[in-house]
């Protein structure tokens, strides 16, 4: 069971908020903040509108990848409403079997491989003992770059201990890390139009009010990702949680 923190909890999704608001006053999105997005796919992929993540050389720990059948029932109901809206338009949605939770990064695309480091979290994922948890998914949001995410709360701080034990005993751990517990669901890689845009935020609104479910997280896997979006991926270890 969850040890709840009720302070975790408000700032955590304060820190979603403070983000997730700013796309309100937009009437749609803007080509350049989409540019990071955009950036993560295959260019001509994007010309011909089936868009393709690249290849990258990443090395994380995080659970899912995928999730239990049901809740992997669950966020792909919820992918294939958005998708439906977003018919005809530039964007790109998760697929079900790689949806996950990132705990840590230990190699991102422009850094050297350290081994040393890759080994040391083996050894660190082996030796740890977590008790399975839930992790409360309260709400969808919408960013001004296309990133759709679940707002995901870790009531007892279960992935945020997590991160910081990591940085205590892995003294090479890249410095920048997620400050939040959010599933990623796809990006919108192109404006859509007044009109739909009225309505994808509608539809984000309705479903922020709606979804309050736990995921059970009683696996973690090491994984070599090798292209954006779990697409192409290598599991180097998979820790059950007691």
């Amino acid at each position: 069971m969850n040890n709840f923190n009720e302070k975790h909890k408000l700032n955590l999704l304060k820190s979603y908020q403070e983000v997730g608001q700013l796309i309100n006053e937009r009437k749609d999105f803007l080509k350049e903040e989409l540019e990071s997005s955009r950036l993560l796919f295959n260019k001509n992929s994007l010309e011909n509108k089936k868009p393709i993540p690249i290849k990258v050389d990443v090395y994380a720990i995080l659970s899912g990848i995928s999730f239990d059948k049901k809740t992997t029932q669950k966020i792909t109901s919820i992918i294939n409403s958005i998708r439906e809206l977003l018919e005809g338009e530039d964007f790109y949605l998760v697929k079900s079997q790689n949806l996950g939770i990132e705990f840590a990064i230990l190699k991102w695309p422009t850094d050297e491989v350290n081994h040393k480091l890759i080994k040391e979290a083996e050894s660190f994922l082996n030796q740890i003992k977590i008790p399975e948890f839930n992790l409360n998914i309260l709400g969808i949001q919408l960013h001004t770059d296309g990133c759709i995410i679940l707002k995901g709360v870790d009531h007892g701080r279960e992935i945020f201990n997590l991160r910081m034990e990591l940085k205590k005993k892995l003294v090479n751990l890249p410095k920048k890390q997620s400050n939040w517990a959010h599933i990623p669901l796809g990006r919108v890689l192109s404006p859509i139009g007044k009109e739909k845009m009225i309505a994808l935020k509608d539809k984000i609104h309705k479903l922020n009010l709606e979804l309050n479910f736990n995921i059970l997280i009683d696996k973690v896997h090491l994984v070599h990702e090798k292209q954006w979006y779990m697409e192409d991926k290598r599991y180097i270890l998979t820790k059950k949680l007691i």
